[in-house]
């Protein structure tokens, strides 16, 4: 499952990979990669494995695979409104 940037950079520092090569695989990915688009994959594929997916529920969801706020609400923002 596609997962944000803070994920990918907390996953990558804990096996052990230097910070610096880190932070250059970071830029790297993410220049060539919408990271609004990877959180709409995760909205997808989650829904396609469980039923009533609310807005607070997706939310998490993105939060724990690590996309920032603006992402989150970004993504979020239009199923409250759909919601109501």
């Amino acid at each position: 499952m596609p997962m944000g940037r803070a994920r990918l950079q907390e996953e990558l520092l804990a096996t052990g990979c230097p910070e610096h090569i880190v932070r250059a695989t970071l830029r790297a990915t993410y220049r060539k990669v919408n990271e609004q688009d990877l959180a709409m994959q995760v909205v997808t594929m989650a829904g396609r494995t469980a039923s009533a997916q609310t807005p607070g529920r997706v939310a998490r969801l993105l939060s724990q695979r690590g996309f920032d706020e603006d992402t989150i609400e970004t993504v979020v923002g239009p199923l409250m409104r759909e919601e109501r």
